[in-house]
């Protein structure tokens, strides 16, 4: 497996990791990662290791507001103290940090097509927590993402918001969704997400394997090291049947 590290797609910090070159690994599929809130495009494992292997090409990138391009206040912006004493506004920052980064992304797939590292029929996108949350909201952004898989994230915003992905169970197929929770999280409830895939049903109703929704039993946010390496290959899984096949 080869790695580029420092690549910038669309003016967005990137870590790209594939097999042979990345125009060979982009005949297979191109799946865009985003990490945790916090985190960075270098914290990606194992999810970055197993779509190489998988002979995809995988897309780590900053998300808005972290990284290289971390805020210089954000220990300030998202103190805990601030959070606590004045909920909304912190909280509106935070979903502001999600809404700016899905709105890239169809500038980075853009960028991708450009320089084949992509085909428009095989691009997908994924993340855990923060870039789950993302992930959702991307595949409304740009019709071009044939198949998304979240890591205890939410498609319900935490403030009331419109546009949040959960009101808009209407506009995801046909990409195939594949959610994975935690019972016991107590970042990211697993109640929203497990309503969110009851209202896709119906809109999946001909296709109902484009869908899927995984519930860890008896855990928090952070995953044991086990279900870790389990969500890795239920993701990876998942491209390659729609990627690949669907």
């Amino acid at each position: 497996m080869a790695a580029t590290a420092g690549a910038t797609i669309a003016g967005v910090p990137a870590l790209v990791r594939f097999r042979g070159s990345p125009e060979a690994a982009a005949e297979r599929g191109t799946v865009l990662y985003y990490h945790g809130f916090g985190g960075d495009k270098g914290r990606c494992e194992p999810y970055l290791t197993g779509l190489p292997e998988a002979g995809f090409l995988g897309v780590s990138l900053d998300a808005v507001g972290h990284g290289d391009r971390r805020l210089a206040d954000f220990d300030v912006i998202f103190d805990p103290g601030r959070w606590d004493a004045d909920f909304e506004a912190t909280e509106t920052d935070f979903l502001k940090l999600i809404d700016d980064t899905a709105a890239e992304v169809p500038s980075v797939v853009d960028d991708l097509l450009a320089r084949c590292w992509a085909r428009p029929d095989r691009v997908g996108i994924c993340g855990r927590s923060l870039g789950g949350n993302i992930s959702y909201a991307a595949v409304l952004a740009d019709r071009r993402l044939r198949a998304a898989a979240s890591i205890v994230g939410s498609p319900e915003w935490t403030l009331p918001r419109s546009h949040s992905p959960h009101h808009h169970p209407d506009r995801f197929f046909p990409a195939a969704i594949l959610s994975q929770s935690a019972e016991l999280d107590e970042y990211v409830p697993a109640g929203p997400v497990r309503d969110f895939h009851a209202a896709l049903a119906p809109w999946y109703a001909h296709e109902p394997g484009r869908i899927e929704y995984v519930e860890y039993h008896g855990v928090g946010h952070f995953l044991t090291p086990e279900l870790n390496e389990e969500s890795c290959r239920r993701l990876v899984e998942w491209f390659e049947r729609w990627l690949l096949g669907g």
